[in-house]
């Protein structure tokens, strides 16, 4: 099977900044992706601890006992079903063509909202831009994000700012800690900061949330803002989100 982009999706994305691929990722694929993310969440593996990002121990933890996993970075080093994702040719031949060059994966990594989450956050975060984090020069880097399950509003969708690449321009962004915090796997934890776009300068008049089915790929720049609706459907909910740059022309800010 292959995948169609069309003129209208890189139309699309260099205009307004997003574009959504329906069906990216084959539904067998996306699923053992899913099945193994809730299983690693349930037994941590013995992989490098630094792949680990855990809620607050003292508020949440695994059925294990061991701390619950929310974050897991760069899986696609460690396990064949997420390299299967993280390298797929759809996402690599759609990535190809919105930059419009030979592409390289940069990084990927994967979010679980727990349905036990009961913090009014609830997993949700807030308008940001990517390369506040990565530093990817404008126009070399692509973010995608693939929902595991069925997303709409109050279940993990993503919410973009049409336009908001243009100019190529980096806002100036506030830290914040998530609620329930978030911090690495280790002795003892410490939440880390995240950053977003002071709210009082994001209208929510101007989004566009998206919802997806599982599979579907919603490609962004890295300039783009965007931002997650919190966890309020009762299940766990999981995404994968795999970046991609330019070969041989990124470069750092």
């Amino acid at each position: 099977m292959t995948i169609h982009i069309a003129d209208e999706h890189i139309r699309q994305y260099r205009d307004d900044g997003f574009c959504v691929v329906e069906g990216l990722i084959p539904p067998g694929q996306m699923e053992a992706a899913r099945h193994r993310t809730i299983e690693i969440c349930e037994d941590t593996p013995d992989w490098p601890t630094s792949h680990f990002q855990v809620l607050d121990p003292e508020r949440y933890q695994a059925a294990s006992g061991s701390a619950l996993i929310a974050g897991i970075q760069r899986p696609a080093q460690q396990e064949e079903v997420f390299r299967v994702v993280a390298d797929h040719p759809h996402l690599v031949e759609a990535m190809s063509r919105l930059l419009g060059a030979e592409v390289k994966r940069f990084t990927d990594q994967i979010g679980v909202k727990h349905a036990a989450i009961t913090e009014h956050q609830g997993g949700r975060s807030y308008f940001h831009q990517d390369s506040y984090y990565w530093h990817i020069e404008p126009d070399l880097g692509c973010n995608c994000w693939i929902p595991m399950s069925a997303v709409d509003r109050g279940s993990i969708a993503l919410a973009v700012m049409p336009g908001s690449h243009r100019g190529w321009t980096l806002i100036d962004h506030e830290s914040y800690y998530d609620d329930p915090p978030m911090g690495h796997l280790q002795a003892n934890f410490e939440p880390f900061q995240r950053h977003r776009i002071p709210v009082d300068q994001a209208d929510p008049s101007e989004e566009v949330l998206l919802p997806m089915e599982p599979g579907d790929g919603l490609f962004f720049t890295n300039y783009t803002w965007h931002r997650s609706e919190p966890n309020c459907s009762g299940r766990t909910s999981a995404f994968y989100a795999i970046a991609y740059q330019v070969r041989d022309r990124a470069g750092s800010r």
